[in-house]
C-alpha cells in the first residue's frame, strides 16, 4: 500500500476550486469519470494531515485532462490553480509576510507552498524566481509534449499580484509529463 503523503487540504482546495470554476456538476462529472465521486459525497476537510496517496492525487487530476483534453485540461487548471491561490492568501498564512519588499515577499510564498506541501525547492536565478519539484504528482499517468502542471502557474501568477510585483507570470518549463526529471516552474517578466 502506498504512503499517504498529499494532504487534505490539498485535495479539499482542488476540489473547491473546481466547483466554483466549471460548477457542481461539472465537478461530479469529472469525479464520476474518473471513479472518485466519494470525494464529492465525503469531501476531506481543510487539514494539513495526509489522508491520500500520490496515486489518488494523479488519478484526480488526470481525470480532467482525459475530459478536457491537454488545452482544456491546462486552462482549467490555471484557473483553478488561481482560484487556489487566492483562497490560501485569505487564510491569512502570509500575513506575516506583508510588510516585505514585494521580490522577498513572493519568494517567501513560495518557500511557504514548499514547506506546506513537503515538496520541491526554491531558488533564485538573477530576478527569477524558480520553485523546482521532481517529487510534482500532478502529472503521473499524463503523456504528452507539452508542460501540463498549469495549476501551480496559476497560484503563484496569484501570490506575486498579492506581493504586488507586477510585469511577471509563471511559466512550467519543464515536465515530467513530458519525459523531464523535474516539474520546474519560473516566475519571470511577462
Amino acid at each position: 500500500m502506498s504512503e499517504k503523503t498529499v494532504s487534505n487540504l490539498i485535495i479539499r482546495m482542488v476540489l473547491d476550486s473546481t466547483e466554483e470554476i466549471i460548477g457542481t456538476n461539472g465537478l461530479k462529472a469529472m469525479l464520476n469519470y474518473g471513479g472518485l465521486i466519494t470525494l464529492f459525497e465525503n469531501k476531506p476537510d481543510y487539514s494539513m494531515e495526509k489522508s491520500y496517496t500520490d496515486e489518488e492525487y494523479g488519478k484526480l487530476t488526470a481525470s480532467w485532462y482525459k475530459v478536457l483534453g491537454t488545452s482544456g485540461g491546462k486552462a482549467v487548471f490555471r484557473m483553478i490553480g488561481k482560484s487556489s491561490g487566492k483562497r490560501s492568501i485569505e487564510t491569512g498564512l502570509f500575513d506575516s509576510l506583508k510588510d516585505l519588499p514585494g521580490q522577498e515577499k513572493l519568494y517567501k510564498m513560495i518557500e511557504f507552498f514548499a514547506l506546506g506541501t513537503g515538496r520541491g525547492k526554491v531558488s533564485r536565478e538573477g530576478d527569477v524566481i524558480i520553485y523546482d519539484n521532481p517529487q510534482c504528482t500532478a502529472c503521473i499517468n499524463i503523456t504528452t509534449d507539452t508542460a501540463v502542471c498549469t495549476g501551480l502557474n496559476g497560484a503563484f501568477d496569484e501570490y506575486a499580484a498579492w506581493a504586488g510585483v507586477t510585469g511577471v507570470r509563471t511559466f512550467e518549463t519543464k515536465c515530467k509529463a513530458r519525459g523531464d526529471d523535474t516539474c520546474r516552474y519560473e516566475i519571470k517578466p511577462a
